[in-house]
């Protein structure tokens, strides 16, 4: 890490911490929010590739509206960040633009919908968060996803809807078609549902399609129970994905994805063993966009296999994590993780047992009160490595700052 670019992002805590807290109550149920998000990332490749150094200050205004005639509002959000360091490279960060420049994005702009009770249909951009199409913040901003969201809560459990013409990348200001290698352009359509039995068990299944391109099917089930004084979670997912047409790269593309984990918990400590396995005759490829020309979609795995910088879902890759998270009582707010992946059994050009790994630490510290009540601190360590000829060495250092201040 080269030290002498850590104060850049540390000037820009300053800025954070100094912002007045400014939460005042609405008595028509608007919601005006300013949230500040400071982002750092130092990545330090061997072999000769070159190093990505970034840092951004981003301003995000929210504004949520409530349902008039409880039936029909609209929430709007929008994006500024600023560049305090970086240029461009040739491994982008995502942190800037490709060309180490910062940007403004209408993040989300929707029109929200309560024709029955228990109903919510959602048109325009909007953040997304489900397993097969997803906005999550892996950067300094989050994606986002043009197209229609619905939903109906039904008891125990919930049905949704959705169908996507465009997305933006986590560093960009443009909203694009979802494309093809051929240049060759799509939608996405997708059904989904969760259930919640009662019993400490609950189910996750969605579909997904992009017509002659790519479909999806996602699989979960979870399960929550006692052993003596301890917390237990169990979890199963299965992914497969298919190539639905000869817009996809290779045409017989057929992959899966299957994933167990059990997590022991008990006061301020959690235990997490988690187990990974690629089938099928390919990696698993989870995102919608095949052109590197124009990048519309940046969707990411919901599976504890995706860690810092690896997903572990190489063709017939296996992998076994250990993680322990601990909330340290002497400091309330203070949260740490450390977490260490190990894989086995990658088919690559020219062998077929390859390796690698991946460790992580991670400190996350929220103040309980005071003028800068609720800031966040986080550091992000991340060391990975394997064979020269499946994954070069990186280590990854990653500083985020956020903050939000409700101004209605």
């Amino acid at each position: 890490m080269k030290a002498n670019k850590l104060p850049l992002a540390l000037a820009a805590l300053g800025m954070i911490t100094s912002a007045p807290v400014m939460a005042a109550d609405s008595d028509d149920g608007m919601k005006v929010n300013l949230d500040f998000r400071t982002f750092y990332m130092n990545r330090d490749f061997d072999q000769g590739i070159p190093d990505t150094i970034a840092a951004g200050q981003a301003f995000r205004f929210e504004l949520l509206s409530p349902y008039w005639n409880d039936m029909v509002g609209v929430d709007v959000s929008a994006v500024h960040v600023a560049k305090l360091e970086g240029d461009k490279t040739v491994n982008s960060s995502d942190v800037l633009t490709p060309e180490g420049d910062g940007y403004t994005t209408l993040e989300q702009a929707y029109l929200k919908l309560r024709p029955v009770e228990n109903v919510d249909l959602k048109l325009g951009r909007m953040i997304l968060m489900t397993p097969l199409l997803n906005d999550l913040t892996s950067r300094i901003s989050a994606p986002s996803t043009q197209g229609f969201y619905g939903e109906a809560k039904l008891g125990s459990g919930k049905l949704y809807a959705i169908y996507s013409d465009k997305a933006s990348m986590n560093n960009s200001e443009k909203f694009n078609k979802y494309r093809a290698a051929n240049g060759e352009t799509y939608d996405i359509k997708s059904l989904g549902g969760t259930y919640d039995f009662g019993n400490g068990l609950s189910t996750h299944l969605q579909y997904a399609v992009a017509d002659d391109y790519q479909k999806q099917l996602y699989l979960n089930a979870s399960y929550t129970t006692k052993l003596a004084d301890h917390d237990v979670l169990l979890d199963l997912t299965h992914m497969r994905g298919e190539a639905d047409g000869d817009l996809f790269v290779d045409e017989n593309y057929d992959s899966n994805l299957t994933g167990l984990t059990g997590r022991l918990s008990k006061g301020n400590w959690a235990y997490t063993l988690a187990y990974q396995t690629i089938g099928g005759s390919d990696a698993y490829d989870q995102k919608w966009n095949d052109s590197d020309v124009v990048a519309a979609d940046n969707t990411q795995f919901f599976t504890w296999g995706a860690v810092q910088l690896l997903d572990f879902n190489a063709k017939d890759e296996q992998s076994l994590q250990f993680r322990v998270d601990y909330d340290v009582p002497s400091v309330p707010g203070l949260h740490l993780m450390a977490r260490h992946t190990e894989s086995w059994d990658i088919d690559y050009a020219g062998g077929d047992d390859g390796q690698r790994r991946e460790t992580n630490f991670d400190a996350k510290y929220t103040l309980q009160d005071g003028a800068a009540k609720g800031l966040s601190l986080r550091l992000r360590v991340a060391h990975a490595d394997g064979d020269a000829a499946v994954v070069p060495r990186i280590n990854d250092i990653r500083f985020i700052a956020e903050y939000r201040t409700n101004l209605l």
